[in-house]
């Protein structure tokens, strides 16, 4: 099995908004020498615009430009704030992450991956990564709550040591983020969520691909 490298359909968006954003400023400098005394509030409205487009587009652009690489042993995602790894061998079930709403399943823009234990997670988490990820995975603590699959005290940011599974006391960033992400595995039954922005396909289909690489390996374990 050779890697096959996922770049985001997301990181195809920063060109274009630089694009946009640096034509926008070039018209609106072109308009503001004939019509700025006549409408210098909307000159100035849309170069401000054009100036937060370019730069949310170069913002995404700086990002790096694979978000996952599938490996032989598992799955590297790669931040611009760091990385974590898990095993195939690590990971015990994928699959859709969803809430219920009255009587209706929603399906949520994320793949869930649950794990036999969250010690590899742990062991592979960057510090920086572990402070960032609580705070971009609000909406699903958000919606748990909401949904009443966690508890107002559960979804709580908490910054008291965390326990592994093999009595390690973690603290710290990696220690705020477990406590995180078991609150999510109770709600959602799954430790690691990957989101749909991540991706170069439907989430539907890169579920498939990641159970397929799963698969594969588990038939071939002396495959090179």
């Amino acid at each position: 099995m050779s890697v096959i490298k996922i770049k985001p359909m997301s990181g195809n968006h920063g060109q274009f908004l630089m694009f946009i954003g640096l034509v926008s400023l070039l018209v609106t400098i072109a308009l503001s020498h004939q019509w700025w005394a006549e409408i210098k509030l909307v000159l100035m409205f849309l170069g401000v615009v054009s100036v937060v487009c370019f730069f949310i587009g170069l913002v995404k652009k700086l990002e790096p430009e694979y978000s996952l690489l599938l490996t032989k042993k598992g799955i590297e995602y790669q931040h611009k704030y760091g990385k974590w790894q898990v095993q195939w061998l690590d990971i015990q079930r994928i699959g859709n992450v969803s809430i219920t709403v009255g009587l209706d399943k929603r399906t949520l823009p994320y793949v869930g991956i649950k794990l036999k234990n969250e010690l590899p997670l742990v062991n592979s988490l960057s510090r920086r990564l572990a402070s960032r990820l609580p705070h971009e995975q609000r909406p699903l603590t958000t919606a748990a709550v909401i949904q009443n699959q966690l508890t107002i005290e559960q979804a709580q940011i908490n910054f008291t040591p965390f326990v592994t599974s093999d009595k390690q006391e973690l603290k710290g960033p990696i220690a705020f983020c477990m406590h995180h992400v078991h609150a999510l595995s109770v709600a959602y039954g799954y430790h690691i969520f990957i989101p749909a922005s991540a991706l170069d396909r439907p989430v539907n289909d890169f579920i498939s691909l990641l159970k397929d690489c799963k698969r594969h390996t588990e038939q071939n374990p002396n495959e090179e």
